[in-house]
């Protein structure tokens, strides 16, 4: 066991501490009696994302911005099982006690270039990521695409050419070179890990949907 430091919340009964996410990369955690979110922080604005589900009726911007202020600084820790939190009601705990997993070793995806890339293209105007936003400029890649239409038409695996447009997307947005196969997979997972549903579900069944168009 260690200790990683906590702040309790003023909006909110509940405590706010940094951690390393599973899939990488430094991550916000906020936690009440009856509740906890998990954000990733967006590296180039520093904005906080949500990272899986999140109750908007209790984690309201408010609540998120006090807990981002209030952690900056903070040194975070890959966690595992929150032992204890808070005392019941009060939240008089001043640190969590976390396991943690520092031994494992992960792909920083959170903070590269082609993730922040990614946030930044899709982020509404809400401030919100929008996987709706996503996957239409995918889909919109692959129909401009020569390489994918040829996948397309060669019936190759689906998740080959997702896999592709990903990649080409992701790689274009940072204005980087290349993404090795380790690091896609580890970041197409980190979008699906945000989502309750496959991140690319919709690009998935246009390719599905291209596929049927060509075999006619």
């Amino acid at each position: 066991m260690i200790r990683t430091e906590t702040v309790k919340l003023n909006s909110i009964i509940g405590l706010a501490y940094k951690e390393k996410l599973a899939a990488g990369g430094a991550g916000l955690a906020i936690i009440t009696p009856n509740d906890r979110a998990a954000y990733t922080i967006n590296k180039r604005d520093g904005k906080a994302v949500p990272y899986g589900p999140v109750n908007g009726n209790v984690f309201t911007s408010a609540v998120v911005s006090e807990a981002l202020e209030l952690t900056k600084g903070l040194s975070y820790k890959r966690s595992g099982k929150i032992i204890k939190v808070y005392d019941d009601i009060h939240c008089d705990e001043t640190s969590a006690e976390l396991e943690t997993e520092d031994d494992i070793t992960s792909i920083d995806v959170v903070l590269s270039k082609e993730y922040a890339g990614f946030i930044t293209e899709y982020t509404d105007k809400n401030g919100k990521f929008s996987y709706q936003l996503m996957n239409r400029d995918l889909m919109k890649f692959a129909d401009s695409s020569k390489i994918a239409n040829e996948m397309v038409a060669n019936n190759d695996n689906d998740d080959a050419i997702v896999r592709y447009i990903v990649r080409m997307k992701a790689v274009n947005l940072a204005k980087t070179k290349t993404m090795d196969d380790k690091f896609l997979t580890v970041f197409i997972e980190t979008f699906d890990s945000m989502n309750t549903r496959s991140a690319f579900k919709e690009l998935k069944t246009h390719i599905r949907t291209k596929k049927s168009k060509t075999k006619r």
